[in-house]
């Protein structure tokens, strides 16, 4: 018998999770504080990693039949570009941020789990946790709810990080940002995207897949705001007028916000039976569109972990997902951190050095080349150090195989192995994919210089990721065991 599974919260990181859940044949209680869904859109972006990943999840077809491709963006001033910031498609199936609001994300997410016998229970405010040796007790107005596992995707203000006694350490950077989602008059020759890095911060502009939609991100730190008022279109007005290009008139504001920078990371991700993931385990500013692709990437590092805790694995298994998870999101956060900084720049002196190495960076090939694979997060690793071999821990590359690719043959509920010549099958303790990589299957040998490997096996965990790479069988076999009802961390 599996234990039970509850899941805090119904945004992006708690849908993700309970869809891959359900693709093991585990069921999740989804509970969900508001009474109905919310069409909020702060986030916007999903990367190549993440829609690798909701491939897996029968979710990515449907956001490319909707989402805004985007390809590159301009930084400004007043009306005249500077430098460019060019796109290079990353190696992935998925090769552009796919840009649409996260209302709308939410739908194909509910959508998706409803196809899996899963729902969302609205209006199932948790306001108590507790947690015993045998599991958890969750107070709702509605009466107790009692579960074995519980996961808090709830967000920066996260109650369940609170019962767990995690601490969220971090600090206030001190920025006040308006966000807005903007219906213009006429639209504006601009490419996708526009950043214009003025004495008062940046004001950011980004197509929406609606057409004359732009999303407004602007540090009003230096103005004079209400404390906590949501802009309207007479002062979203003023700034594009001051701080923008010149003839841009708003039409309409359909959504808008206000945003106060914090960089926050939870100290742990586990506490027992108590698991984080999403903004309830990292906060910070939306630089490069990266927050909602880390829970999401967290949702699945966790879901094939916790639905064989759930099914008699060894819990030692969900303390690897901490560790790889929160090291992760150190890295997105110290990578955020530094444009945050760049961008937020006020000194003369300083903005004019900052420009100009915009400039200069934005004619080098290399330079768009680095700058796309890390706005991708196709290039995050739960390995030690770098290389330039997949191996353990890195995501696994695509390659053309047997008239597809190797990501067509990825599964989210069971383990994947790439079979080089020369190697043996031994028994494996469950069922797995294995594609043979050889002269048939790989004609070109694309794979193999993709793996870099003529002979032997890559292991690819349920995530995407590698578990093990090398010629013993054993090990692959102990490997995949050490996720099952039968391993013993002891033995």
């Amino acid at each position: 018998m599996r234990e039970s599974i509850a899941i805090v919260g119904a945004g992006p990181t708690g849908l993700t999770a309970a869809i891959a859940l359900a693709h093991h044949g585990v069921e999740a209680r989804v509970l969900e504080r508001r009474d109905r869904a919310s069409q909020a859109s702060r986030a916007l972006g999903l990367q190549a990693r993440s829609m690798e990943l909701l491939a897996m999840l029968g979710v990515a077809d449907r956001v490319q039949q909707v989402a805004y491709r985007l390809g590159g963006s301009s930084i400004m001033r007043g009306d005249r570009v500077i430098a460019e910031q060019r796109w290079i498609p990353p190696d992935s199936p998925y090769p552009y941020t796919y840009v649409i609001p996260q209302h709308g994300l939410e739908v194909m997410l509910r959508d998706r789990l409803a196809e899996l016998g899963g729902s969302v229970e609205w209006g199932r405010a948790v306001t108590e946790v507790h947690g015993d040796a045998t599991g958890v007790t969750l107070g709702t107005a509605d009466g107790a709810i009692r579960a074995h596992w519980v996961l808090g995707a709830d967000g920066a203000g996260s109650l369940v990080r609170e019962s767990a006694g995690i601490a969220f350490a971090g600090v206030n950077t001190g920025e006040i940002y308006h966000l807005a989602d903007v219906r213009l008059e006429v639209e504006p020759s601009l490419s996708d995207g526009a950043m214009w890095l003025g004495a008062d911060g940046p004001l950011m502009m980004m197509r929406l897949p609606d057409s004359g939609v732009w999303r407004i991100f602007v540090d009003v730190t230096d103005e004079e705001v209400a404390e906590d008022e949501a802009p309207n279109r007479a002062s979203l007005q003023a700034l594009l007028d001051r701080r923008g290009m010149l003839g841009l008139e708003i039409q309409q504001v359909e959504w808008s916000s206000v945003f106060r920078s914090r960089l926050c990371l939870a100290d742990a991700y586990r506490a027992d039976r108590l698991l984080l993931a999403g903004d309830a385990a990292h906060i910070f500013p939306p630089f490069g569109g990266q927050g909602m692709n880390l829970g999401i990437q967290d949702a699945v590092g966790l879901a094939w972990r916790l639905a064989r805790v759930a099914g008699g694995a060894s819990p030692a298994l969900l303390d690897d997902y901490a560790r790889e998870r929160r090291g992760v999101a150190a890295a997105v956060i110290r990578e955020v951190e530094g444009r945050r900084r760049m961008f937020a720049l006020r000194h003369p002196v300083a903005r004019t050095l900052r420009d100009a190495m915009l400039r200069l960076v934005s004619t080098s090939s290399v330079a768009a080349r680095a700058a796309s694979r890390t706005n991708s997060q196709i290039d995050l690793s739960y390995r030690s150090g770098r290389g330039r071999v997949p191996t353990v821990g890195d995501r696994a590359p695509d390659a053309a195989f047997a008239g597809g690719t190797v990501h067509d043959h990825l599964r989210a509920d069971r383990f994947t192995l790439l079979r080089f010549a020369g190697v043996v099958q031994l028994p494996i303790p469950e069922p797995i994919t294995v594609l043979d990589i050889d002269d048939q299957s790989d004609p070109g040998g694309r794979v193999r210089r993709r793996y870099r490997m003529s002979r032997g096996v890559v292991l690819v965990r349920p995530d995407g990721h590698i578990g093990y790479r090398g010629t013993d069988m054993n090990a692959v076999a102990g490997a995949v065991a050490a996720s099952s009802r039968a391993y013993d961390r002891q033995s």
